[in-house]
């Protein structure tokens, strides 16, 4: 692991969409919801070392009967990162999509779940997330 400091972190963009509400709330029988979660992080560099690293989250949950859209969460948290000078770019890389994105997660965690509970629908929590495991099955991809 490089060494590295986050300078700041930020909601970049968020939206929630809920297109079926009110109708939603006034059927008893929706049937079963299934949560789809998709997780992308993408790394911009910049000069003396410093990263912006982008931790994009897509969270959709549909109706299983008839895939109606219940409601999507897109959100886009940054964190600006300052690295040691770093010889190692398999270890910048690591860092960078393993470290930083593990230690940016729970503001991502806490902005779900304050999202669904506010928008009426039972709290969604979001089970933590084996960056280390994303980036060794992205590395078996390409």
């Amino acid at each position: 692991m490089a060494n590295f400091k986050i300078i700041s972190q930020f909601l970049k963009d968020i939206s929630f969409e809920s297109p079926n509400v009110p109708e939603l709330f006034f059927k008893q029988d929706n049937g079963q919801a299934k949560i789809e979660i998709n997780i992308d992080i993408q790394i911009k560099g910049a000069e003396n070392n410093l990263f912006m690293v982008d931790l994009i989250t897509k969270v959709h949950s549909k109706l299983e009967a008839g895939e109606k859209s219940i409601f999507l969460i897109e959100s886009t948290y940054s964190g600006l990162v300052q690295m040691e000078e770093e010889k190692d770019e398999d270890a910048k890389k690591r860092t960078l999509l393993i470290d930083v994105p593990t230690l940016l997660f729970p503001a991502v965690r806490a902005l779900v779940s304050r999202l669904t509970s506010e928008s009426g629908f039972p709290t969604f929590v979001m089970q933590p997330v084996d960056f280390a495991k994303l980036y060794e099955d992205k590395q078996k991809k390409n």
